[in-house]
């Protein structure tokens, strides 16, 4: 119990040190996203193979005129982490099924924003119809800010300090040696083989808000239609259950 105790408190010292290193190197002009995603970087480490396998910024093109970008894909055999990160200030509000959370700045000020685990679930989505498989990603986000998920109500969601963690939370997978090499390998590929711009990508989200409007699902290319839920009405892809894409109807 000692040796545990005092491997966390190690594990503590060291992302602290990571975050005070990344922040004498910040250049003002950068985007806070990829701040954050540089320090996530460094959190979950490089590729050993045969125990670990990471993968940062993963963008590609999904079909003409739409792309995905990841933040960080990690595996190991307990599986493979879908990482969205986030650098909110101030408080996080909100339950995993809500569509929006709600960010309250230390002036009172109120911001909404969309929920990051549905985000990640449409990466989710499309990284499945890639590597064949729905049953070995999980659904990880993190936000910079140590009190920030203080009034979240949502699994798999971590502050920095505690991202580690994912490398020895157990899933009830167990990936061999060979299937993790496989999918990290077709990952790689997909990576390297990608010729879509950060440009393009913003270009692609725009038109996706779009099509949301119009009545068209985001995910797949269905028809949005309406439907009675546990809830109340919302909006659902008409390939339902293939594709579980809402939309609170609220948003119209």
């Amino acid at each position: 119990m000692l040796f545990i105790i005092l491997g966390i408190i190690l594990a503590f010292i060291f992302i602290c040190f990571i975050i005070f290193k990344s922040k004498q190197y910040i250049n003002l002009n950068k985007p806070k996203g990829a701040v954050g995603e540089k320090i996530v970087s460094k959190v979950l480490g490089t590729t050993i193979p045969g125990e670990q396998y990471v993968i940062n910024d993963l963008l590609f093109s999904i079909d003409e005129g739409k792309s995905c970008q990841i933040d960080h894909i990690f595996i190991n055999k307990n599986a493979v982490w879908v990482i969205e990160t986030k650098n909110y200030s101030g408080y996080i509000q909100g339950k995993e099924n809500q569509r929006e959370w709600v960010q309250v700045l230390d002036n009172g000020e109120r911001n909404t924003f969309y929920n990051p685990i549905k985000q990640n679930a449409t990466h989710i989505y499309h990284l499945s119809k890639i590597l064949n498989d729905k049953y070995v990603f999980q659904n990880v986000v993190v936000f910079l800010k140590g009190r920030s998920i203080a009034n979240l109500r949502a699994s798999n969601v971590y502050n920095i300090y505690e991202l580690g963690a994912i490398k020895h939370k157990e899933t009830g997978m167990n990936l061999s040696k060979e299937e993790m090499e496989k999918y990290y390998n077709k990952l790689l590929e997909l990576k390297n083989n990608s010729t879509i711009s950060r440009a393009e990508h913003v270009g692609n989200i725009h038109n996706m808000q779009k099509k949301i409007m119009q009545g068209i699902c985001p995910r797949c290319g269905g028809n949005l239609v309406l439907r009675n839920g546990k809830y109340g009405k919302f909006y659902g892809c008409s390939n339902f259950p293939s594709c579980r894409f809402k939309k609170n109807i609220d948003r119209e």
